[in-house]
């Protein structure tokens, strides 16, 4: 297994050097014809068409997204039931379909709503799916990795983006705003706060006007080769790049720091930095009740189709459940925590709990989730995400395994406690592919952590999953004596590892912070956690023990 990870990233290090503009990293392994009717094209970079699941473009200045639809399968399909996402966003209002010579040509006007679909550089994910007359389904996922990955984008610390483009002239792009400081919210601790803004502004037309925060003129400098932690890459396109740097008296009424650019035509960027206030939430400190849901699956009942059993979910389930119940985890009562564990973990189980336990959080309560186990694909739907448990059958996950959307749906519908904690352990199942592979729960093009993370958009939520997009969560006997790294390391924060400031209080933003770094370095880079866009940073999760 290790051999196998040193080639195919030793392959791909070589990839990415022999071409300059772009590069397939991956031929497509969803197998059979659901990915044949598909070809991406991205107008903006020349003349490019994209079979693979994973792509390098050079730049994620990308303005317009063309997906062709083509001939025989064209013939049998209707326009209506064709549908495509940017990013987990559904882009039925930017798309528009037409017949072609080929086929039909999709095209998605990114320009039409940035603020929803723009690209981000580092990972975007394009998906279009499809069903002809006769109700066969046809789908494909895109994984594009765009040049410029950057760390100190703002909408990945958690600050509302807001684009306003001019209705018309030559120059309707607004400028890009990167955020160095702060890293997370301005959290306030008395009546007022003292923040230090800094960052970089950049404009595709080389022309920055102005850059205020609330209101007042920054100084703008000549940027350097760096963002901070954010690389300008060689062949860049990206021009006009300045500095800024500035520290602001936030009052004690401010709910957010706005950070306004303005390039030369008018177009503008506002960003807006969330102000907020510690609150206790997994911590002994804490005055409402605290619910678990804790699920860890190593054993599965049903092999076929290539499903695996894992060596140490059900360890890691464990280990949550026993640390939750003491005073540094929350001091949460056996009684209000609900454990399944490989044959008490059936689908029966876990909606069970999810429409009858659950549901007894009040609004000043807290829900803590942790699922640790395989995630997949319908083999037969690819974009049906399921998590599975101990009688999941390959063949029928929809009514053997428990869809991500349910979930969603619970949480978002089903619960009233304003405080909801997840934590995922999962990822692709690697047994789907045929292959043995015990150490890894992931597979390529794994879009369950894209939507994983967009299961929460309210304050007080958050959630963090052991890896990202294409990447496996990986499990060994090295970590702790038998665990997955990502929960060792969830472990590891919440005893005090995690504590940066010294405070002896773990955040959500020092804990995924930790989680982040550690497993990075001990999986040399190959795993890379994920947060929730906007993840309550401050919320205390635990207490460190004195010693």
């Amino acid at each position: 297994m290790r051999k196998l990870t040193k080639a195919l990233f030793a392959s791909v290090a070589l990839a990415l050097i022999s071409s300059p503009a772009w590069t397939v990293l991956s031929q497509s392994t969803q197998s059979g014809s659901m990915r044949d009717p598909f070809v991406l094209e991205l107008p903006d970079i020349g003349n490019v068409s994209i079979t693979a699941p994973e792509a390098v473009i050079p730049t994620p200045e990308i303005h317009t997204i063309r997906l062709l639809v083509r001939r025989p399968f064209s013939d049998s399909i209707n326009y209506g039931k064709i549908h495509t996402f940017i990013n987990g966003e559904s882009a039925g209002t930017i798309q528009n379909t037409r017949a072609g010579r080929d086929g039909y040509i999709v095209t998605c006007d990114i320009d039409s709503k940035p603020h929803l679909f723009r690209f981000r550089p580092g990972k975007n994910v394009v998906e279009i799916s499809a069903t002809d007359r006769n109700n066969r389904s046809y789908y494909a996922s895109y994984v594009l990795l765009a040049g410029g990955k950057g760390a100190g984008d703002a909408s990945s610390q958690g600050a509302m983006i807001e684009n306003i483009a001019l209705s018309q002239g030559s120059d309707r792009q607004p400028p890009t705003v990167y955020l160095i400081e702060p890293k997370t919210a301005v959290q306030m601790t008395g009546a007022t706060a003292t923040a230090r803004v800094r960052g970089v502004v950049s404009d595709d037309s080389g022309s920055v006007a102005s850059i205020t925060i609330n209101g007042q003129p920054a100084p703008l400098s000549l940027a350097t080769g760096t963002r901070g932690l954010v690389v300008r890459p060689a062949a860049s396109t990206v021009s006009g790049e300045m500095a800024f740097d500035r520290t602001m008296t936030i009052s004690g009424d401010s709910s957010s720091v706005v950070v306004e650019a303005k390039d030369q035509a008018g177009n503008v960027t506002r960003v807006l930095i969330p102000v907020r206030r510690r609150e206790a939430a997994v911590s002994s400190r804490f005055s409402g009740r605290k619910f678990a849901l804790v699920i860890g699956v190593s054993r599965y009942n049903y092999h076929e189709g290539g499903l695996n059993n894992l060596v140490y979910a059900d360890a890691d389930a464990r280990s949550m459940r026993d640390f939750l119940q003491r005073r540094e985890g929350g001091g949460f009562s056996p009684s209000d925590i609900l454990y399944l564990e490989n044959e008490q973990a059936t689908i029966e189980g876990v909606r069970a709990a999810l429409k009858s336990f659950l549901p007894k959080a009040g609004p000043n309560d807290l829900i803590f989730i942790f699922i640790a186990g395989h995630g997949a694909p319908d083999p037969y739907a690819p974009q049906n995400l399921y998590f599975l448990m101990h009688d999941t059958k390959v063949a029928n996950m929809p009514g053997t395994a428990l869809p991500m959307d349910e979930l969603k749906e619970t949480l978002e519908h089903g619960v009233r406690a304003e405080r909801v904690l997840v934590f995922v352990d999962t990822c692709h199942s690697a047994g789907l592919s045929g292959e043995k592979l015990v150490q890894t729960r992931g597979l390529e093009n794994n879009l369950t952590n894209l939507y994983a993370q967009k299961l929460y958009k309210e304050a007080g939520r958050a959630i963090l999953t052991s890896s990202d997009v294409s990447e496996v969560s990986q499990e060994s006997d090295q970590w702790g004596g038998g665990h997955g790294i990502f929960t060792l390391a969830l472990l590891d924060g919440f005893r005090g590892g995690a504590d940066a400031n010294g405070d002896r209080l773990i955040t959500a933003g020092e804990l995924f912070n930790y989680v982040r770094d550690r497993v990075r370095v001990e999986t040399a880079f190959r795993q890379n956690p994920r947060a929730l866009p906007g993840l309550s940073a401050d919320l205390t999760l635990a207490v460190v023990p004195a010693k």
